[in-house]
């Protein structure tokens, strides 16, 4: 999908056309729905944001005046991560976590809330502290604790011998 396309797109989604709004959905789920499962506990939590995102972005796109694709993947994920937040705040979801997890899934898990969102972010998105600090709502300076915070912990999850 060139530039052109893309435009097109944003146009025909943002006048409320669903098939529009689907395709340009379907370029940005898999990494919505990778950094959800990276930041909640749990599958259900995952799919609980990503499924709220996705209501709450087409509601309001016709309103949000976006106008390239860069800009509506970032505020796309600005909607993910504001969802997190909350899934995050509600102990209904927020406090399950699967059973079968993996070793990679329980260190992440042992992280904090904010951490696990920020680490998230930073890593499906590849982006710097100062961006991920734009998506996530978070300053600048509590993005990098956070980042710092979230490596040193999960590399000593991740070599140590013992299972979390």
């Amino acid at each position: 999908m060139n530039a052109e396309d893309l435009s097109e797109l944003l146009k025909k989604a943002g006048n409320g056309e669903p098939a529009s709004f689907a395709r340009l959905y379907a370029a940005v789920y898999r990494p919505l729905y990778r950094i959800a499962a990276m930041a909640t506990k749990s599958e259900e939590a995952a799919t609980e944001a990503v499924k709220l995102t996705a209501l709450d972005s087409y509601a309001a796109l016709p309103t949000a005046g976006i106008k390239s694709g860069p800009a509506f993947v970032e505020w796309i994920i600005k909607i993910l991560c504001t969802k997190l937040r909350h899934i995050c705040k509600d102990s209904r979801l927020a406090d399950k976590t699967d059973e079968s997890s993996s070793y990679i899934k329980q260190a992440l898990n042992s992280l904090p809330d904010i951490e696990r969102l920020v680490f998230a972010v930073s890593t499906v998105c590849g982006c710097t502290a100062e961006k991920a600090a734009s998506l996530c709502g978070y300053t600048e300076e509590t993005v990098g604790v956070c980042l710092t915070n979230a490596e040193v912990s999960l590399k000593a999850a991740l070599l140590s011998k013992e299972p979390i």
